[in-house]
């Protein structure tokens, strides 16, 4: 049921993507607007009311008269002048970067294309991972063979047992783009990570 008097009349300024489960698109057919991310995940928006936010419904797009994409690109704008810092592990040669800004809208910086082209060109080992085990993180992974994929693997489930709003429990490769998610079957010396 849609909050009463939510509007996004003169909202531009206030909305932002957000990353859910695909299971929730399935669990509210048609409430939410929703876009095509990956197998697992969906983008929702939010519409941010400073000690909270609301996730916009299909009623409230067509009350303002936005379309889909235009609701997209103000949010899309309006995420990618908030600020965050990296935080940087290494860890057996692998480099771990954690987005984590108190902002609700950590992991959809997964969103800026921009942001894992930079982390992509400053990579020394030889794939990017990159997780959104909740919504409070983003983490990068500078990974080296089956090591950095295991690592990743098993930072990004602990991760999402211990987050509010768990999203995706497998890491992804991202490779010019595009995200494959990941599972890493065994955890034996000659173990590579599968693709999904």
């Amino acid at each position: 049921m849609q909050e009463k008097g939510l509007t996004l009349i003169g909202q531009e300024k206030n909305v932002y993507p957000v990353l859910r489960h695909a299971s929730i698109a399935e669990k509210f057919p048609g409430r939410f607007v929703v876009r095509e991310h990956t197998a697992d995940t969906r983008v929702l928006y939010a519409l941010d009311r400073g000690e909270g936010y609301a996730l916009i419904e299909t009623g409230m797009l067509a009350q303002v008269g936005w379309t889909n994409e235009q609701l997209h690109q103000y949010a899309m704008d309006n995420l990618q002048k908030l600020p965050y810092t990296v935080k940087t592990q290494e860890v057996a040669g692998n480099r771990i970067h954690f987005i984590s800004p108190l902002d609700g809208y950590a992991a959809s910086r997964i969103l800026l294309d921009s942001l894992l082209r930079r982390f992509d060109q400053e990579k020394r080992g030889d794939s990017l991972g990159v997780a959104i085990p909740h919504q409070d993180v983003l983490i990068v992974a500078d990974m080296t063979g089956e090591v950095g994929a295991n690592l990743l693997a098993r930072l990004t489930y602990d991760f999402a047992s211990k987050g509010q709003v768990p999203i995706a429990v497998l890491p992804f490769f991202w490779e010019d783009g595009e995200l494959t998610p990941f599972l890493v079957v065994s955890h034996d010396k000659d173990s590579k990570p599968n693709n999904k």
